[in-house]
């Protein structure tokens, strides 16, 4: 048998078995897994023809493999599921322990590099200032220094903050169980021993004085629906009305962290921060759970290999644009 005829066999068996963790992974319909074989198939022979192998792939590689498609005509519509397919495919890949990582993790065309890819994230020393650096001077700040330690230790949403319920906090184990989002699962997670004394302050301290304000008989003007009795309150954190929803406090808490660090966007940004600095210590599947990513191609985009790739490219040329 010649070289070309092996090929054609290895890639039809690997095809096969990429066919099956289609199946197996996802439950895709027969259509959806005929497609993403068959660009499986339609990059392995770009690859064959550039003399390449599946481990030389990078980012590079694959923004000029997009370059090529946009060159024969075909749309954004269609290049994006080409590239969805391979990010199935090396996902694939990665299982069968044929791919290192996933270096289609966070393409997209938009006329632009996707924004989900993470972008000026802060350093782990840059978070640990924000933390430090918060001054904590009464029940305001000492709630947000809370929140703020959740952000940056837990790595959790605003979704999250909005979620959490004082029950929620297992202080006696050291640990915080976060309920699923609307796209997030649930998980459980350490506690630092920092937080774990000022949730305990704040949860029978700080707390039930921010509620007692609710009922104080010196607010005046208040708007009476938006609120309700303290003792039927469950969220972990109210506005210092009593209010349920805390999104201006929020607000204000983001402008006194960019008065700490002018590079601070928002909440988002720490947590993509965050993020990234776990996958430099923990396993990709140990951070997918701690993120509460429900595919693992959410968490693979966050690896610094891949975002160093694609800087790289993106250095060398703009196919996107």
């Amino acid at each position: 048998m010649n070289q070309k005829y092996k090929f054609r066999a290895a890639l039809l068996s690997e095809l096969e078995g990429f066919e099956y963790y289609l199946k197996e992974q996802y439950q895709h319909s027969s259509s959806s897994v005929r497609q993403h074989k068959t660009y499986a198939g339609l990059f392995h022979q770009w690859l064959e023809k550039k003399s390449m192998v599946l481990g030389q792939v990078t980012h590079t590689e694959l923004l000029d493999y997009a370059d090529k498609l946009k060159e024969a005509g075909h749309s954004i519509s269609y290049i994006n599921r080409h590239f969805l397919a391979l990010r199935y495919y090396f996902n694939h890949l990665q299982k069968e322990n044929k791919a290192a990582h996933n270096p289609a993790a966070g393409i997209r065309l938009r006329g632009s590099v996707s924004s989900t890819v993470p972008r000026e994230l802060l350093s782990k020393e840059e978070l640990s200032s924000l933390y430090e650096s918060y001054p904590v001077k009464d029940e305001r700040s000492r709630r947000n220094k809370i929140i703020l330690s959740l952000l940056i230790f837990q790595g959790i949403t605003n979704e999250d903050l909005h979620n959490l319920e004082a029950s929620h906090m297992k202080l006696k184990e050291g640990k915080i169980y976060i309920p699923a989002g609307k796209q997030t699962n649930s998980r459980i997670l350490k506690l630092e021993a920092e937080q774990i004394m000022e949730l305990y302050e704040y949860i029978h301290i700080t707390r039930p004085k921010i509620l007692a304000e609710q009922t104080s008989t010196e607010r005046s003007g208040r708007k009476p629906k938006q609120f309700k009795e303290a003792g039927s309150i469950h969220r972990l954190f109210v506005s210092m009305n009593g209010c349920e929803n805390f999104k201006n406090s929020l607000y204000h808490l983001n402008r006194a962290l960019r008065k700490i660090n002018p590079k601070l966007k928002n909440a988002g940004q720490i947590r993509q921060s965050v993020i990234t600095e776990w996958l430099k210590e923990k396993e990709l599947r140990t951070v997918q759970y701690m993120a509460g990513h429900r595919s693992v191609i959410s968490t693979e985009r966050y690896q610094t290999n891949n975002l160093e790739d694609l800087k790289d490219a993106l250095n060398k040329h703009h196919p996107l644009k």
